[in-house]
């Protein structure tokens, strides 16, 4: 037995190791649920190895420090894929309760509160606790059972809404959140020997990673999307500037006929004749040696003077008198 425990410890290391290659950015929920699941398969293979009951009370401890917080980590991590968003307080609230019920569940041995009594038993080659449990045992199934009712309503919130990315982001989900609930409901009903959760945790990680996988391709395709969209818009507009642009003729023609023109001032004639040209504030400001400061207030009060709400209505105007 303690075997089937070395390998899911050994599977956990490699796909920590594996996270961490895959994740660049390093998402902290993700990475924590990895930790969480290999803090829990080391506690299941030190109790496993245990010959002394003190050492298998630590490796019982050190597996409780990741079931307790790994629903939690899971929760922010189905929220994060749903992309809905949460309050700070909520997750200190969650980590304070978590907490309390990791006090409770470790303090089996030296308070008859989680566990009345406790022996060790040597079974096919493998330690493990017999268990008397004490009146706040049941904290701990009102606990798991609290996120495993979050998890699936957020599930069913985020498809309703349609929030999650595909079907199949969905179906990954749903496989991952319900087959945990499945082979919990199992050990509690079912007398085993082995702790199928390790197994079902390591099946996990497999399956997040193949999903933070596709989730990550999604989103470079999305990015590669939006940076063609944007392209496209800049070339939209270079045509519509080139087509504001006005020649020096064609301006020397504006500049005659119509009136207004007379009530800028000298300066305020040059840079208007460089606006009808195409030249940009910061072009203008370096051929006239002014600060940007300065055309931005000469162009305003061409503007205003002209009656005009920017340089594309500038252009329209001017060739009207064309």
């Amino acid at each position: 037995m303690s075997i089937f425990y070395g390998i899911a410890c050994m599977l956990s290391i490699i796909l920590l190791v594996t996270y961490f290659f895959v994740d660049k950015k390093r998402e902290k929920g993700l990475m924590f649920l990895f930790v969480s699941i290999l803090v829990c398969n080391t506690g299941y293979f030190i109790l496993s190895l245990s010959r002394t009951l003190t050492l298998a009370l630590i490796g019982n401890s050190i597996a409780y420090v990741g079931n307790v917080f790994l629903p939690f980590f899971m929760l922010m991590l189905i929220l994060d894929v749903c992309k809905i968003k949460h309050s700070k307080v909520l997750n200190y609230i969650l980590i304070s309760v978590g907490i309390v019920i990791l006090f409770i569940a470790t303090s089996g041995g030296y308070l008859p509160i989680y566990y009345k009594e406790v022996s060790l038993e040597i079974v096919e080659g493998g330690a493990k606790l017999v268990k008397e449990y004490g009146p706040l045992h049941i904290l701990y199934f009102v606990y798991l059972f609290g996120y495993m009712a979050s998890m699936v309503a957020v599930l069913i919130y985020s498809m309703a809404k349609k929030k999650l990315t595909s079907k199949m982001h969905a179906s990954f989900l749903c496989v991952i959140v319900f087959g945990n609930i499945l082979v919990w409901l199992i050990e509690q009903f079912v007398p085993n020997e082995f702790e199928f959760l390790c197994v079902s945790y390591v099946l996990n990680e497999c399956l997040l990673l193949f999903l933070y996988g596709m989730l990550r391709e999604y989103d470079l395709i999305k990015s590669k999307s939006t940076k063609e969209n944007v392209v496209d818009i800049q070339v939209d507009m270079s045509v519509l500037e080139f087509e504001d642009k006005l020649t020096e003729e064609q301006i020397a023609i504006v500049y005659t006929n119509w009136k207004e023109i007379n009530t800028l001032t000298k300066r305020e004639k040059e840079i208007a004749k460089l606006l009808l040209l195409g030249y940009k504030r910061k072009e203008i400001a370096q051929k006239l040696f002014l600060s940007e400061s300065s055309v931005r207030n000469h162009i305003t009060n061409i503007l205003k003077k002209l009656q005009v709400e920017n340089r594309e209505d500038l252009c329209k105007k001017a060739k009207s008198f064309i």
